[in-house]
């Protein structure tokens, strides 16, 4: 058994590559909430092959219509959020982090959207998981929690695998090591 935090809420979650080779291999998860009842996510660095006007119906032509939509989860793909750092914005919707948050609302993503001054990520669906099951994930050593969250990893457009590598290198101490140091950072 596994040392494991009582709430991932406000953390990322970083795969281990070695033991997860579904849809979540080398995935970044931003929790939005963890308690007794489950946990919930959105994964930040898996890129679809939609453009936000490709999604969302009768969006206004904007600077940002082009920019890919990413999959947040392998759960409820009618479920589309914005993770976005807006606090001006007249609806922030959810501060998961301080100074980042989730909304799900239409007016508040045209608002968004409208700015040049805001970084943002829409995705479509979610990662959930039921009392218990998160908990089961740690004890195999599936997850490394980190608690450094901020806009150079949510928003950070590259790709997939550089996110990952990027948040375990964030993370510091032998993680940092590995993806410095060997061609496969799940080696450890």
């Amino acid at each position: 058994m596994t040392d494991h935090p009582d709430s991932t809420r406000g953390k990322l979650l970083i795969s281990n590559s070695s033991v997860i080779q579904d849809f979540f291999h080398k995935s970044v998860v931003l929790m939005v909430d963890h308690d007794d009842d489950g946990a919930f996510g959105l994964v930040l660095n898996k890129p679809t092959d939609q453009t936000m006007e490709s999604l969302i119906k009768n969006l206004p032509d904007t600077v940002h219509s082009n920019k890919p939509v990413y999959a947040g989860g392998p759960v409820d793909n009618l479920f589309v959020s914005i993770l976005h750092n807006g606090k001006q914005t007249s609806d922030p919707g959810v501060e998961v982090v301080p100074g980042i948050y989730m909304a799900r609302s239409f007016d508040t993503m045209l608002e968004v959207l409208s700015s040049d001054q805001i970084q943002f990520r829409v995705l479509q669906g979610y990662a959930g998981w039921s009392s218990g099951q998160l908990e089961s994930e740690f004890d195999r050593l599936s997850w490394v929690v980190s608690d450094l969250v901020d806009d150079s990893i949510v928003f950070k457009e590259d790709d997939s695998e550089s996110i990952w590598r990027e948040a375990l290198r964030n993370k510091g101490g032998i993680y940092k090591y590995f993806v410095d140091h060997t061609k496969d950072p799940s080696l450890n």
